[in-house]
């Protein structure tokens, strides 16, 4: 893996909900893979960043695959992009990059793989993010305002891709803060994995 392609604002209501203008092409953003985060099973702790108000979005994440320089989604999971909220605010106003609020240890954190039949079945799986058993995001791929198929294309255009390379797809609406103590627990098809904010 080379790189993590995020894409922002691919859902209607996440932009309301932000203010935001709506693009008219997909919008990228990259992390590196130092910022990933697994969550196995077992519930564990992940430490959040000691400044900023953090916030939670949950997605669909998929992985790409090479052959014969041809690149498709071969697995799935279910991920969290986190964000220093207010500090993203302050970028965006200032026409700033947003990489102060969007790379950091643990802000991209996943659940494990799971092989992919077809694009069209993971687009129907709802998923959802939970924090102290009270469900904060619910969401489908098929809502997204711009298909994988379609982001991938267009992320060819702008990216070099590599074998292994992991695509965040966007966050539904209802993304809030999240405090030391709390207890966060993601679903989605055959995914379930929970942690604790330390």
């Amino acid at each position: 893996m080379d790189k993590i392609i995020c894409v922002g604002k691919n859902y209607l209501k996440h932009a309301a909900e932000l203010g935001d203008a709506i693009n008219e092409e997909p919008l990228f953003f990259l992390k590196p893979p130092s910022t990933i985060c697994v969550v196995e099973r077992e519930a564990i702790s992940i430490a959040l960043p000691a400044h900023g108000e953090i916030h939670h979005e949950v997605e669909l994440v998929l992985k790409l695959t090479a052959t014969d320089n041809k690149f498709a989604f071969t697995h799935y999971t279910f991920g969290i992009d986190l964000t220093i909220r207010d500090l993203q605010t302050k970028l965006k106003k200032a026409g700033q990059p947003w990489e102060k609020a969007k790379v950091f240890r643990n802000s991209a954190i996943l659940g494990q793989w799971q092989p992919i039949k077809t694009v069209n079945d993971v687009l129907g799986l709802t998923f959802s993010l939970a924090v102290n058993d009270e469900v904060r995001q619910k969401g489908v791929g098929q809502d997204m305002r711009w298909k994988p198929e379609v982001l991938l294309n267009d992320a060819a255009r702008w990216f070099p891709l590599q074998d292994g390379d992991i695509m965040f797809t966007g966050t539904p609406e209802g993304v809030g803060p999240l405090t030391k103590g709390d207890r966060v627990e993601v679903r989605g098809g055959a995914i379930r994995y929970q942690f604790t904010c330390a």
